[in-house]
């Protein structure tokens, strides 16, 4: 006779992630706001779980194939069309020296968050059952934010 383990259901399982998916779309800006100075370290990390959301998205959908889609940019209430224009603002007036001085445990905080995520989404890869609309919506969208601050 097996012992009495506490199985979640596995549409627990799924409330749980998408609440996941949730929060760290939420956290996001602030979770690579030090993305420059770490630059190779951040890079290492979004990369990796840029890799498990896509096995994640493609065990419960197809992905299209590289859709080149130029989209707007708004930030500081002014919309870019330019990658190269937005990148220049975004030197300008967010990437300051205030900055420079992000502490250890900004850094050490921020790669715990991701590698959390990433645990989530990895247990779910294994024994994820099921998927909704909710979770595909927002594993897309953090798909989108990890390839800009990939590409950027």
């Amino acid at each position: 006779m097996r012992p009495d383990v506490h199985q979640p259901d596995r549409w627990d399982q799924l409330e749980q992630v998408v609440k996941e998916t949730h929060h760290f779309l939420t956290e996001y800006d602030e979770i690579v706001l030090h993305k420059e100075l770490y630059r190779t370290l951040f890079m290492y990390h979004l990369t990796n779980l840029r890799d498990e959301v896509i096995l994640l998205l493609k065990k419960f959908t197809t992905l299209p194939k590289d859709i080149v889609e130029e989209k707007e940019i708004e930030c500081c209430g002014v919309t870019y069309n330019d990658k190269a224009v937005f990148k220049q603002h975004y030197e300008d007036a967010h990437n300051k020296k205030v900055l420079q001085s992000a502490s250890l445990c900004e850094l050490k905080m921020s790669l715990t968050k991701i590698s959390f995520f990433e645990r989530h989404i990895k247990d779910y890869l294994a024994g994820g059952q099921e998927s909704s609309c909710e979770l595909l919506l927002n594993l897309r969208r953090i798909l989108r934010r990890l390839d800009h601050t990939l590409e950027f």
